[in-house]
């Protein structure tokens, strides 16, 4: 434990950017330490485009590990220096300020109280994940008014002791962006999942949505746990091309899936009722697409899209995902598009396949692309000299 503290106090003194790693959660928070007491610490974090996302707090018996070094690390340093060299929207990030000689868990709560943000909990032997706004704070007790975006109906009062508090995040993009949709949700009404099923009707539904303004939700066959929020762009003879809207309410690229490939199609829910506040709020403060991003892109119905977007990808060697039909995925960009296949060549791990692999046109079932990851890697191996 105190390696951990002293590996903690080093990367504080020094301003190094770490991974923090935890001891029961595979969440793997990146950033800077801003303070730290034998208790816990305070971690400046960043999103996975090297964004300021807000801080968290976490308790040192649940760190695992300080890393100090590692190509991720490396990937990371350099997404955070090409956002602020490009001059990314820069929203979210920490601006409160602790003592390190007073319990710092205590301060985030008191902080949260003061200033009525919305906050992320974790609990000791608790697998779920609480948000809400903290209503009270006392010596020994903490009252948090909890919201679920997926569940209007699962609203409480959570009342625990703060010492059984793992991890707070807070002031980050999507939970600052909750705090300030909550007017708007506090008037919502839940409503029961709209799902369509009938493949037939997913694809009569999807034309009919074509070019329009409502938010859907679709769910891939290969995993019925995962589904895609957007809105619909083009729909083909064989595929939908979807605007994606991420998490936070902004244009996050687009998905061309296989209509053959759908489960369903979602029209109503509670978390498309969260996403189209989000969408209005990011329209009012002109943030409504990612950094970089080009959400008035157009698609002609009457080509095959998958040919299309694979040539096109081939032609400017632009980074891409694909979704195979087995289940796996694969970054990288096409070459040698025609016949019915290509060669795909795959970043993994930063370092790209030059040789590359055949694949068949008809084994894709998604095709990602225009989306910020992408652009991040693709520039990252063009500054290296590897595309």
């Amino acid at each position: 434990m105190n390696s951990i503290v002293n590996d903690l106090n080093r990367a504080l003194a020094q301003h190094l950017l770490v991974n923090v790693y935890q001891t029961d959660q595979e969440v793997v928070y990146t950033g800077y330490v801003t303070a730290v007491s034998t208790a816990g610490l305070i971690l400046a974090t960043f999103d996975d485009y090297g964004l300021p996302d807000g801080a968290v707090f976490l308790a040192v018996p649940i760190i695992d590990e300080v890393e100090f070094s590692s190509d991720d690390l490396d990937n990371m340093a350099f997404r955070i220096q090409t956002a602020a060299d490009e001059d990314f929207v820069q929203a979210g990030g920490l601006t409160l300020r602790f003592d390190n000689q007073r319990n710092l868990r205590q301060q985030v709560l008191s902080h949260a109280w003061v200033d009525h943000l919305v906050i992320m909990l974790v609990l000791k032997n608790d697998e779920h994940f609480y948000e809400g706004r903290v209503a009270a704070v006392a010596g020994d007790q903490v009252t948090i008014k909890l919201f679920n975006k997926f569940d209007f109906t699962d609203q409480s009062d959570l009342v625990i002791d703060p010492a059984t508090i793992d991890v707070i995040e807070f002031q980050g993009q999507e939970l600052s962006l909750q705090g300030l949709a909550t007017p708007h949700l506090k008037q919502l009404k839940h409503v029961e999942s709209t799902l369509i099923e009938d493949h037939d009707e997913m694809v009569e539904t999807l034309k009919r949505l074509e070019g329009q303004a409502p938010l859907v939700a679709l769910i891939p066959k290969n995993d019925q746990d995962l589904f895609f929020v957007g809105r619909v762009n083009v729909v083909t003879a064989d595929a939908v091309m979807l605007n994606l809207v991420d998490m936070t309410g902004q244009f996050g690229g687009y998905s061309l899936m296989r209509l053959s490939e759908l489960h369903a199609v979602v029209l109503s829910s509670d978390y498309l009722q969260t996403m189209r506040v989000f969408t209005m709020l990011n329209q009012a403060r002109q943030q409504q697409l990612q950094p970089v991003l080009n959400d008035e892109r157009l698609f002609d119905r009457t080509v095959d899209q998958f040919q299309a977007r694979l040539a096109q990808a081939a032609a400017f060697r632009t980074i891409i995902r694909l979704r195979l039909h087995d289940g796996t995925t694969v970054l990288g960009y096409p070459d040698r598009v025609g016949g019915g296949k290509f060669i795909f060549h795959q970043v993994v791990e930063s370092q790209l396949d030059q040789v590359g692999q055949i694949y068949q046109l008809s084994a894709v079932d998604e095709v990602a692309f225009g989306y910020l990851d992408a652009y991040l890697v693709e520039h990252q191996l063009r500054v290296e000299g590897d595309l």
